[in-house]
């Protein structure tokens, strides 16, 4: 029962590769935008959206029974690639040493006019 994280270069702020082992269950966590408590995307940029985004995901999971340690990948889209670093500084400060395997992509919009969208999984293991 466990989770493990492989990377070549931590300062890249994701892992290589994130493997589970044993019994347990996964989330899958659907794409979120950074919306704050009024129900609109929050001011600020990319790193606020990133920020309120994240928190969001952390919500989602704390109802599954689970934390920010046990997510093992995440996707993230962004509308402008010049801002992946304000994401990219919110996602090293927010998972620390325990990086999930991640991807960004740009795309040319989002819903609501958000700048960003992540989804996420998690694994927990049992016990």
């Amino acid at each position: 029962m466990s989770i493990e994280r492989l990377t070549n270069n931590p300062a890249a702020g994701f892992a290589d590769a994130v493997t589970t082992s044993g019994a347990g269950r996964t989330i899958y966590v659907s794409g979120n935008v950074g919306f704050g408590r009024d129900g609109k995307v929050v001011d600020g940029g990319m790193g606020a959206e990133a920020e309120a985004t994240f928190d969001n995901i952390e919500k989602v999971l704390n109802q599954a029974g689970a934390d920010f340690s046990q997510i093992v990948k995440i996707n993230a889209f962004i509308t402008v690639l010049d801002e992946y670093a304000d994401y990219a500084a919110v996602r090293e400060r927010r998972f620390g040493d325990m990086l999930p395997a991640s991807a960004t992509v740009q795309v040319a919009g989002l819903l609501v006019g958000a700048h960003i969208e992540i989804d996420a999984v998690a694994f927990v293991p049992e016990g």
